[in-house]
């Protein structure tokens, strides 16, 4: 049973459709449901292009902020939902949350890439694949 979901928006089109899911299992079970954005860290180049690094971090604070309140606008009244909103890489900082939150299950989005171009990029569904040991439902773009 499936009574403590974690799940994962970055304002892509497969997180928003794993939002669905996971408000769709969260109304079904009676589940709690916690919204997590990872906003990113800052890159060392960033004084370089002429910005300080307390307004860039303020900047990316702000953009993660509006994704979780998109997320959480969308979970209806009947849902108990909380955010969680850590700072640092995605795939590392969802573990520690999966960690900390005894979850029973991870809900997150899917792009589609192929096995070259996680390769290359990385995959924050292949790194939960790997390090977590909590069930991960993983939704696709709806063109997949």
């Amino acid at each position: 049973m499936f009574l403590n979901i974690l799940v994962a928006v970055d304002g892509s089109t497969s997180s928003r459709r794993a939002l669905e899911q996971a408000i769709d299992l969260a109304c079904a079970l009676n589940s709690k449901l916690t919204l997590i954005t990872v906003a990113p860290p800052i890159s060392h180049y960033v004084p370089l292009a002429g910005v300080s690094s307390e307004t860039m971090r303020k900047e990316l604070d702000r953009w993660a902020q509006d994704i979780l309140d998109r997320a959480a606008a969308a979970v209806p009244d009947d849902v108990i939902a909380h955010k969680v909103q850590p700072i640092g890489h995605p795939g590392p900082k969802i573990l520690e949350e999966i960690e900390r939150g005894r979850y029973d299950l991870v809900v997150l989005g899917s792009r589609g890439r192929g096995r070259a171009q996680e390769g290359l990029l990385g995959s924050v569904n292949g790194y939960l694949h790997f390090h977590s040991g909590v069930p991960l439902l993983s939704v696709p773009d709806a063109g997949d």
